[in-house]
């Protein structure tokens, strides 16, 4: 087809990391679907295509699985870069369905449509698509005093279940005026922004907008208690005067404008999309922001990034910032447009953007974000080998091999490691001891395997059950005795 039209663009189907069938190995196959699907057509494909249906007992299981996707996502990514090397930056990641799957015409299920439309765009797609616009009622149930069709659709298809009809043709669902509440955050052009809560109840998201004006929606997931929300804006100062305040909750028929008071925090009621936006108090910074930043050299320890300058010209000096949980850490600053990043851990993954400075020592837009990871050590006296065996979507059994490649005997060892996602666990284990603190595993010989002769490539084998709520990517870095390990 590209022979014919170069501008066609192709898709491959991609399974969702933790959903099932992920981690299935089909008969004849050496590997899952992902796996064997990316290794034969990584160097043709345009996009990969993938589907979330998070699933619960109810719309509000389903609203807090929203926090599965961001490491999901970063999966299908990492698969991407390991097969497409250096095409992956060619290669997109669309979410051609989304939906509860249960509860769908709910109000819960409309909050859902804002959050993981907003999750799913910031870490990485470029399209999201509602299954679907209409559809059909399939079973009647009442959900926060409505009554609710279990209808994907948006819009009601007019149909009935036995004496229960829905609304006429047409008519919006709660899921609808979720979506309609993104224009009231942004739109084509705009920045979007890191953002957090301290809330469990509250999820964040921010834009920055092309007018210079900052958007923030506040998605209070809790049905019984509003929340009060003290907002930070972090390198942004505010006008004093009131923001612009857009809310769909209880009540509301659509996405309304509410009355805003300056300098006064806003009550988010329960279950409510609330949408504030405030204009900058000082003069913008007269540069634009720079170009999407790349990796030129990636060690153990360091990185070298890389980006263009402002079309205007107006940058003196850049900076290099990396989000920790709610806070942004200066990496590096330049005068050029590259920066060598020092003292990363081995085996950790980054997401870094660029900002640019003017004369008058404004900042800019951030560039789009890079994520990349530092290798494991290329020299090491130790060597890890981590093998998943087998997977059946939120299990798994794993192998692992510790070797001494070093000059001096190991009698008795530990092994160290974290799990990159907080849905992973060890079930079960074998050959080994193995205690675990959160996301930190610790891992002990059982005695019969504590000796480790030297550059003998002598070895230890050890294996467990995982669970894994979500993604389950491998964890990066091995620690042996306290020395960070190389891995295969």
């Amino acid at each position: 087809m590209k022979a014919v039209d170069p501008t066609i663009k192709i898709g491959a189907v991609l399974t969702t990391p933790g959903d099932w069938p992920d981690g299935i190995v089909g008969a004849g196959d050496s590997a899952d679907w992902n796996h064997t699907v990316l290794s034969t057509v990584a160097g043709a494909i345009d996009f990969a295509i993938v589907h979330s249906y998070p699933g619960g007992a109810n719309a509000d299981e389903a609203l807090d699985r929203t926090a599965r996707l961001p490491g999901q996502l970063r999966e299908v990514r990492r698969q991407i870069d390991r097969y497409a090397g250096q095409r992956s930056s060619k290669i997109g990641i669309a979410l051609t369905e989304v939906n509860s799957n249960v509860q769908m015409n709910s109000r819960p299920n409309g909050l859902f449509a804002a959050d993981t439309y907003m999750t799913a765009l910031e870490n990485g797609v470029f399209n999201v698509d509602w299954w679907n616009v209409h559809n059909g009622p399939t079973k009647v149930e009442t959900v926060d005093g409505d009554t609710d069709f279990n209808d994907f659709g948006l819009l009601s298809s007019g149909g009935c279940v036995d004496d229960v009809c829905q609304p006429a043709v047409n008519t919006p669902f709660h899921p609808y005026f979720g979506i309609k509440s993104l224009t009231k955050l942004g739109r084509p052009g705009d920045t979007m922004v890191a953002s957090s809560t301290d809330s469990d109840q509250v999820s964040a998201h921010a834009v920055h907008r092309a007018d210079g004006t900052v958007s923030v929606m506040l998605i209070n997931k809790d049905p019984l208690n509003s929340h009060t929300a003290d907002i930070s804006y972090a390198g942004y100062t505010p006008t004093a005067q009131a923001p612009v305040m857009h809310r769909y909750g209880r009540g509301d028929t659509d996405v309304t404008r509410v009355a805003a008071t300056a300098g006064r925090d806003p009550v988010l009621p329960p279950y409510s999309i609330t949408t504030i936006t405030v204009a900058p108090h000082a003069a913008a910074a007269s540069v634009g922001a720079p170009g999407s930043p790349k990796t030129t050299a990636v060690g153990s320890s360091t990185a070298t990034v890389s980006w263009a300058a402002p079309a205007n010209g107006k940058a003196v000096r850049y900076e290099v910032y990396e989000r920790l949980g709610s806070n942004a850490q200066l990496l590096a600053t330049s005068t050029s447009t590259s920066a060598t990043l020092h003292n990363l851990p081995p085996g950790s993954e980054h997401t870094v953007n660029v900002l640019a400075r003017d004369a008058d020592g404004r900042l800019s837009r951030p560039s789009e974000p890079l994520t990349f990871a530092t290798t494991a050590p290329r020299d090491s006296s130790c060597l890890v080998n981590y093998r998943v065996d087998s997977g059946w979507g939120n299990g798994f059994v794993a192998t692992v091999t510790v070797s001494n490649v070093g000059d001096s005997p190991i009698n008795g060892w530990t092994l160290d490691f974290t799990w990159p996602s907080t849905g992973q666990t060890v079930q079960s284990f074998w050959n080994a001891n193995v205690t675990s603190s959160g996301t930190r595993v610790h891992v002990t010989d059982n005695g019969a395997n504590a000796e480790l002769a030297p550059r003998s490539g002598s070895t230890a084998t050890f294996g467990f059950v995982g669970a894994n709520d979500g993604a389950n990517p491998t964890p990066t870095t091995f620690t042996l005795n306290g020395t960070v390990c190389r891995t295969s």
